[in-house]
């Protein structure tokens, strides 16, 4: 017996030395252990780096994923390959690695060490989403009750992957966490504050849109018919819904879905409580647009003979504003044929 168990044994001493020497500092490391309760259930672990070869073959510590996975996982990693094609991309655009990492505040997501909108959560979120997945019947397999038991838990776990690119061999390293990013979050948000500063209060627009029981809508005393007659935009008969689906959404207890945005990001709830939302405050829109830059796109709209400087300029002028404004967009639906049925 004791024999039989020393390769399993050997094995998993092999696994665990590999993964302590392809790891690199996370983003976010150390916060999950300053959690309440973190003496109960914490795991914060260093980020797992997989590096891509120039034909978008993934190894882990110089070891070929799909050796890997003949090995412990068959079957299980053989779609983490990418095009080659990608690759290439993401070395013309100077695009070294991408980070994704689990903190108790959200899902962080950082290209060349600088932040992206990324998915973000605070006290409720998660559960709301396990009560959500519950009031919208959606079938996960036997596994439905696991996960709605488990999303509550993801903030004790700290946890990451890099995927790590070839670069041209005259470029400099870029560090996993890059300290220009601080810079451009505390500048967005003086910007941000200087100009609530300025107004005393900030923009809100509130947009109730009323649906009736055939999918049609209104807002406040306009039918849809009557915005498209007024705005000549053909666009808002889109928003029309068919019978069957406002039917459902009654069935499964839903009478409102909002969708809105301030200075930390764009929101969404269903009956009133919030779900993660994508987080914007700490400059991550200013980090895209950098990343835009890198990848090519300025120069592909100048192909098309727009102005870019003035684009990039009037960008710089309303971002701050436009992520500060509140906007809030509500769809209700009717309550009556709940009850009706």
């Amino acid at each position: 017996m004791h024999r039989n168990q020393l390769p399993y044994r050997v094995a998993a001493l092999l696994a665990v030395v590999l993964i302590v020497a392809a790891c690199a500092p996370r983003a976010g490391g150390g916060e999950t252990l300053l959690l309440p309760g973190a003496e109960d259930l914490a795991l914060d672990l260093p980020s797992v780096v997989i590096d891509f070869d120039r034909d978008g073959v993934p190894s882990f510590a110089d070891i070929p994923l799909a050796d890997l996975g003949n090995e412990f996982a068959p079957g299980m990693l053989e779609g983490l390959a990418v095009p080659a094609s990608t690759v290439l991309f993401l070395m013309d655009s100077n695009i070294k690695h991408i980070q994704i990492s689990n903190d108790p505040s959200g899902l962080l997501v950082l290209v060349n060490g600088r932040a992206i909108p990324s998915l973000k959560w605070g006290n409720g979120e998660l559960a709301n989403t396990a009560k959500a997945i519950d009031l919208m019947g959606v079938e996960l397999g036997p596994g439905t009750a696991v996960v709605e038991e488990l999303l509550p838990l993801i903030t004790h776990l700290g946890v990451g992957v890099i995927a790590r690119f070839p670069t041209a061999e005259d470029m400099a390293e870029i560090p996993f966490e890059n300290e220009e990013s601080i810079d451009a979050r505390l500048a967005v948000q003086q910007t941000q504050q200087s100009f609530l500063q300025t107004v005393n209060r900030a923009p809100t627009i509130s947009v109730p849109i009323v649906y009736d029981s055939q999918g049609s809508w209104r807002v406040g005393d306009l039918t849809y018919a009557e915005w498209i007659s007024l705005t000549g935009m053909p666009i808002f008969d889109s928003f029309r819904l068919r019978p069957e689906a406002i039917d459902s959404l009654i069935r499964s207890g839903v009478t409102e879905f909002a969708v809105s945005t301030d200075v930390d990001g764009i929101h969404v709830s269903i009956n009133g409580q919030p779900l993660p939302y994508l987080g914007w405050a700490d400059g991550e829109l200013n980090n895209a647009l950098m990343l835009a830059e890198q990848a090519g796109i300025w120069d592909m709209l100048a192909a098309q003979n727009v102005n870019v400087e003035d684009v990039l300029a009037m960008v710089d002028t309303i971002l701050p504003v436009v992520q500060a404004t509140e906007i809030t967009i509500t769809a209700h639906f009717p309550e009556a044929l709940a009850s009706a049925n």
